[in-house]
């Protein structure tokens, strides 16, 4: 597979993962990586390894039938600059979350863009970081809390 291939499936992974309600599974992909939401009412705070993220995830994110948020997370316009040298890429997209919550209709609840750093560990690309920047929001009342641990 290709290293911008592998790079790829990994955010990809992490909307499926969103999309599911697996919040372990997020926690597992940014198991050594950074996390950092930039978004209006989330304090600018760095969440660190598997536990963190999933905890942070299970605290934020509103979940319905069968413990899923009923998102669909769409990757667009993905750049991936990738250093052979040192074994390390980076990536910018832009991301859109359409939600269908129970009784209201399909709608686009948030977008914005994804800054991803990487690196390659025994040809195996995995997340360092993660900054979530939120350029829009939509009635995000039904897709994220923001929990008073998290406010700004």
């Amino acid at each position: 597979m290709d290293d911008r291939d592998a790079i790829r499936d990994l955010c990809f992974a992490y909307t499926f993962c969103l999309d599911d309600g697996d919040f372990a599974g997020v926690g597992a992909l940014l198991e050594h990586a950074t996390l950092q939401p930039d978004m209006p009412g989330v304090v600018g705070e760095k969440i660190h390894g598997r536990d963190g993220v999933e905890a942070f995830y299970r605290a934020q994110v509103i979940t319905y039938s069968r413990g899923r948020p009923m998102t669909r997370h769409l990757i667009t316009n993905q750049v991936i600059a990738i250093d052979d040298e040192r074994r390390t890429a980076s990536s910018r997209c832009y991301f859109t979350v359409l939600q269908r919550p129970p009784g209201i209709a399909y709608h686009v609840v948030v977008g914005g863009q994804y800054h991803d750093e990487f690196e390659r560990i025994a040809d195996v690309w995995r997340f360092t970081s993660k900054r979530i920047q939120v350029d829009h929001l939509n009635d995000i009342e039904h897709h994220f809390r923001i929990t008073d641990e998290h406010a700004g």
